[in-house]
């Protein structure tokens, strides 16, 4: 026993005696926890906050006033425009553009033929509602109107009749393909959306995280790395070296995974319409400049995270927490499905290139925003660079024990 105390003694102050082991191994995966989570957190109650208090937007003809009155005293929030004299293509537009939530067409003699109702008639005034099923805001403007539809029906019947009577129907004898109007190449694409941005990172990072440390921090933890820096050649050059040789291999990983993706999806999803045709060369070019410079950020910054630290357990210890934000930030469209509107936006690492693959794979690309995200993380990897050239200058962090 006396023994197994002292070997316990020995290890355990060997951990708790070091402040970067305590750190790695000990507070920093409660953080990146944390951080994590709360990203998440913070992400879904954006987008519920954000559904909660949009404005629906509804284009109407012959909206009756005492329905609108109504609409009004429970507290239904909408911008109502008149349709005027646009055609249906023109509405069905709107709707896909996402100008319109939701289109609503009464009869000119809606509410007269209300007021005449008998429960002998066999034809009930009807009206009809138009929205796009693969837009979250149209879909919730949809479901509203037609439930406070209902409630209207529900609150005329009992005060006419004192029971709850079918009064009026809604887009009545239409089906489905009548009253939703959408756009089957963007659906698809949002379906895409919402998981490969965050499998993409996942294996862009995981590519990276399986050769990098073992590059540098291998290196220094097995002694080779001073060999490596006393032959004449640059330090600076040795770094640039490093990067573009472990960016070349996790670019090939990352191809190898993304094609893997793509056939798979198609194979797991055979009983749909999927289908990789509706994207162009210019589409997986786009997809393709993406992946690089992601991939050149990613590689960039575990050389810096590897060189600063002491073993590649260290470096493990360290990139751990980085690879969770980033997969947390992959996760977030899981809830939407839309690519960030603000070019500033894609200026941030990661974040930028999430937002640009779901422009991609949604067919909506800017090209302020595509620019703003390739010279942003170029320049992020040349500062990575210049850190890591900076460390290999430094002869405390290369042979640092």
């Amino acid at each position: 026993m006396k023994n197994i105390l002292t070997v316990f003694r020995k290890e355990f102050y060997r951990v708790i005696s070091d402040k970067r082991l305590v750190f790695t191994a000990i507070i920093l995966p409660g953080l990146a926890i944390y951080f994590m989570y709360s990203l998440l957190g913070n992400v879904v109650n954006d987008r519920i906050e954000e559904n909660q208090n949009h404005k629906m937007v509804i284009y109407e003809v012959n909206l009756p006033t005492e329905f609108k009155a109504y609409l009004d005293s429970q507290g239904v929030v909408a911008e109502y425009e008149s349709i005027g004299n646009l055609s249906t293509d023109e509405l069905n537009q709107l709707v896909l553009n996402g100008d319109a939530d939701l289109v609503m067409m009464f009869t000119e003699d809606f509410y007269n033929e209300l007021q005449v109702y008998d429960p002998l008639d066999t034809e009930l005034p009807d009206f009809k509602m138009i929205y796009n099923p693969g837009e979250d805001k149209s879909s919730i403007a949809f479901n509203q109107m037609h439930y406070w539809a209902e409630q209207y029906r529900k609150f005329i019947s009992l005060e006419r009749y004192g029971v709850e009577s079918k009064i009026f129907t809604i887009n009545e004898g239409m089906t489905a393909s009548d009253y939703q109007v959408r756009n089957e190449e963007k659906e698809m694409g949002k379906a895409l959306s919402q998981l490969l941005p965050m499998l993409l990172i996942m294996f862009l990072f995981s590519g990276a995280m399986s050769i990098g440390p073992d590059s540098i921090a291998g290196e220094k933890e097995r002694g080779t790395i001073a060999t490596l820096l006393v032959t004449p050649i640059k330090r600076s050059e040795i770094a640039i070296g490093k990067v573009l040789s472990l960016s070349v291999i996790s670019l090939f990983s990352a191809t190898s995974s993304f094609v893997g993706i793509l056939f798979g999806l198609q194979n797991l999803m055979q009983d749909t319409d999927f289908d990789l045709t509706i994207y162009g060369v210019n589409d997986f070019g786009t997809l393709f400049a993406v992946i690089l410079v992601t991939v050149l950020f990613i590689v960039g910054l575990i050389s810096v995270i590897s060189a600063y630290a002491k073993s590649i357990k260290e470096a493990s210890l360290l990139i751990m927490p980085v690879y969770f934000v980033s997969i947390a930030i992959g996760m977030t469209t899981m809830m939407s499905g839309e690519p960030a509107t603000s070019t500033i936006l894609y200026a941030l690492p990661i974040y930028s290139s999430v937002h640009m693959i779901i422009a991609v794979l949604t067919f909506e690309i800017a090209t302020a925003s595509f620019l703003v995200m390739i010279f942003s993380n170029l320049l992020y990897v040349s500062i990575l660079i210049f850190v890591l050239n900076k460390f290999f200058q430094s002869e405390k962090i290369m042979f640092s024990k």
